[in-house]
């Protein structure tokens, strides 16, 4: 299981829409950014194992790969967000018996046991991601402007989310200059919960784990 560290901030369409045009943040190389089309479906056991083991499950779709993400729900601090992680590519995330045999897959089926998968909340995304370079040109980070769609069974709500990934072995000090930068921009709002989170909160429920805090910062929509 490996760790994910990213910056998370709330920001409104019309600075989302500006930063896609700018191409440096302090020292750092921002861009080209290019549009992916993802869509996540959370999903628990009907008495919430995952929720109360501390993590989120969701099934993601981007292009034509496929996999199960499972994420601990740590709390943030303030925008910086570090998570522990872990990926099981299938096409089929609600039988288990047809999940790969790997040490990931056998973890799950643990915490899942003899219950069966429901579907919780989709969030559809259009992502715009860019690399982040240092003054030599080395990727660093990996910055993305989300236009985030929430749905669940009855409800739907729509916002703009900045995040900014530390790739594998990348210098954590870096991400930590380009917070200050990202700190200094008018218009963005450090976000301490993740989207499960906020979709959670949209369901008006909430997930029983140290990592549910703070309000979503969602509009609905009309």
């Amino acid at each position: 299981m490996s760790t994910e560290i990213e910056l998370k901030y709330h920001l409104d369409e019309s600075t989302a829409r500006a930063l896609l045009h700018q191409r440096r943040l302090g020292g750092f190389a921002i861009g080209p950014f290019s549009a992916k089309k993802v869509t996540d479906i959370y999903f628990d056991t009907p008495d919430r194992r995952l929720a109360r083991a501390g993590f989120a499950l969701r099934f993601r779709r981007k292009g034509e790969k496929t996999a199960l993400q499972m994420k601990s729900l740590t709390p943030a601090s303030g925008a910086w967000h570090a998570r522990r992680e872990m990926h099981i590519p299938t096409q089929f995330p609600t039988q288990p018996d047809r999940w790969p045999d790997t040490p990931e897959a056998a973890f799950l089926r643990k915490i899942v046991g003899d219950q069966p998968l429901q579907r919780l909340l989709t969030i559809h995304q259009t992502r715009h991601e860019a690399p982040v370079r240092d003054a030599a040109g080395q990727p660093f980070a990996q910055i993305s402007l989300d236009e985030v769609r929430w749905v669940t069974e009855t409800k739907e709500a729509r916002a703009w989310e900045l995040e900014a990934e530390l790739l594998p072995d990348a210098d954590e000090a870096k991400l930590r200059a380009l917070q200050e930068a990202l700190a200094a921009l008018p218009g963005l709002k450090p976000q301490a919960t993740n989207k499960y989170e906020r979709g959670m909160a949209l369901r008006d429920e909430r997930p029983t784990s140290p990592g549910n805090t703070g309000e979503p910062p969602v509009r609905p929509t009309p």
